[in-house]
């Protein structure tokens, strides 16, 4: 295309080029160069700012001066802002236990405790889990200060990560094995802190605990157990922190509405006792719970299971098959299983317990039950051994008769010479055989002559053997009525005292109100 034009026209297409360029690059580099200025700038007035607020900060701090406070200077970073300029300003060290109001003695630690619920309790691990509010409050003179500096505020609500800057009471439980601890941004686990003008302080948690608890399995299922929850300082002696229960109107111990599936709470009380250790004295708290047992589960899976079979090996001695014996094997073995299965959910303790009885005299009724089956299987095999003896003995003068009758007949003379010698002998004095007169019995018959030369064999007869079979059998059903009657009119009404020094009832502090669970 540029081959066909002249030389000048050529000349100024060039020309304009080259000028269309630089003007675009001019364009460029005068964007660039104002952008610097403007980035360089802000970064320059935004330094600035930033050094004049922090030395506006330092002169705060240092020119302090309590009676020319603004009030705008006060509220315009917020309560929060406040309330940490008002700890530097008096200089508040967290690590220092507050003094007595009255100038001497230890802090008082009012504690109030609100039981939400206890989630299970366990006899096999022996503890118990709850989840609970904890209510500590105290009084701190150093953080008295005017309402007029806080917006006539004689409260003030603070964040829950502030109990940091403040002083508070090493709180533990000693009996604790295991705490669910509150994370961050958490809807379950949280924390409120209070202070007033006075410089009363309300600390309010709540807490998830497993808690170890000492039973005494001995009336099992009809026990009552008693586990408490100890509170206390652990660095803290009685010298420099006393804990109290609370009193007014926040109550001591309170329990909302709780339901356990195999307990129930029938009474909940408090104490106040003084520890002793190698390290000193330590105040301590006790949270006592009374559980008493509900024994359905207990009934429906050990005791109906295994008195039915107890039922069961009774009917099995009155079938007379040959597959009776095998049955009562089965029965044997089943109530066999009751016992591991019973003694796997169970503690290994080295005491008897009262399921252990009841199940023990029903595995004891079932092998008797067992021997006796034996018993009258033999018995029925000597009768039938009798029976077909005695058939035999009664042929047994039919078979000789009919075997001399097939042999050689017996002539005349034979007979009477035997007879005759016969005579002859009964008459001489001096044969070996005597007459003797025979008694007739009531009924006209023979008397029977004892055999004392013989020792006598004992004779099972038809009706000796359901003699025995009706006595024993009575004897196992009334004896079993009996010993139910015993243990289920006797092991409930025992009522064991749980002694326990930390929860005794007539130094309690507090009893909390059940009614609520009861109508529950």
């Amino acid at each position: 295309i540029f081959s066909d034009l002249p030389d000048a026209s050529m000349i100024r297409i060039w020309t304009l080029i080259v000028f269309g360029t630089l003007a675009s690059l001019a364009q460029i580099s005068d964007a660039g160069v104002r952008g610097a200025l403007v980035l360089k700038k802000g970064r320059h007035s935004s330094m600035m700012e930033d050094e004049d607020y922090l030395d506006d900060e330092e002169e705060t701090e240092k020119d302090y001066n309590p009676g020319s406070l603004n009030k705008d200077s006060i509220f315009q970073q917020g309560e929060t802002r406040d309330f940490l300029q008002f700890l530097r300003r008096i200089a508040y060290d967290h690590r220092q236990v507050p003094e007595h109001v009255e100038g001497a003695g230890p802090v008082e630690v009012k504690v109030s405790i609100v039981v939400s619920n206890v989630r299970s309790v366990s006899e096999v691990t022996m503890d118990y889990s709850l989840e609970l509010f904890y209510r500590e409050s105290w009084r701190d003179p150093r953080l008295q200060y005017s309402p007029k500096l806080f917006k006539n505020k004689t409260e003030l609500a603070l964040h829950e990560s502030y109990s940091n800057f403040l002083w508070h009471p090493d709180t533990f439980v000693p009996n604790a094995i295991a705490s669910k601890n509150p994370r961050k941004q958490s809807i379950t686990h949280r924390s409120l802190l209070r202070l007033d003008h006075e410089g009363n302080i309300l600390y309010s948690r709540r807490l998830s605990l497993l808690a170890s608890c000492s039973m005494d399995l001995t009336l099992f299922p009809f026990d009552v157990q008693l586990c408490k929850l100890g509170i206390e300082s652990y660095g803290y002696t009685a010298d420099k922190v006393v804990y109290k229960w609370s009193h007014g109107a926040r109550e001591a111990l309170k329990l909302h509405p709780i339901s356990l599936p195999d307990f129930q709470i029938t009474e909940a009380y408090v104490t106040s006792h003084m520890e002793s250790y190698a390290t000193g004295d330590y105040s301590r708290l006790y949270v006592c719970f009374v559980f008493s047992r509900a024994a359905g589960f207990c009934f429906l899976q050990l005791i109906i299971p295994s008195t039915a079979v107890v039922i069961t090996s009774w009917v099995s001695l009155w079938m007379e098959n040959e597959t009776s014996f095998q049955d009562m094997i089965s029965i044997i073995l089943t109530i066999t299983f009751l016992l591991f299965s019973y003694n796997e959910v169970m503690p290994r303790v080295s005491y008897l317990k009262a399921m252990d009885v009841y199940l023990g005299t029903c595995f004891c009724i079932v092998f008797c039950s067992l021997i006796k089956l034996a018993l009258v299987k033999y018995m029925r095999q000597r009768l039938r051994i009798a029976r077909d003896t005695s058939i035999v003995a009664g042929m047994a003068p039919l078979l000789k008769l009919a075997t001399h009758s097939v042999g050689r007949p017996v002539s005349p003379l034979r007979e009477y010479n035997t007879k005759q010698r016969s005579r002859t002998s009964l008459s001489n004095g001096s044969s070996q055989f005597t007459s003797i007169q025979i008694e007739s019995g009531k009924n006209g018959g023979p008397m029977p002559v004892p055999l004392t030369e013989k020792k006598r064999n004992v004779q099972f007869t038809p009706q000796f053997m359901h003699r025995f079979h009706w006595i024993t059998q009575m004897i196992f059903f009334f004896g079993f009525v009996i010993f139910c009657l015993f243990y289920f009119l006797v092991y409930p009404n025992i009522h064991s005292q749980v002694v326990d020094k930390d929860c005794d009832r007539l130094t309690a502090e507090w009893f909390a109100d059940l009614n609520i669970n009861k109508k529950k």
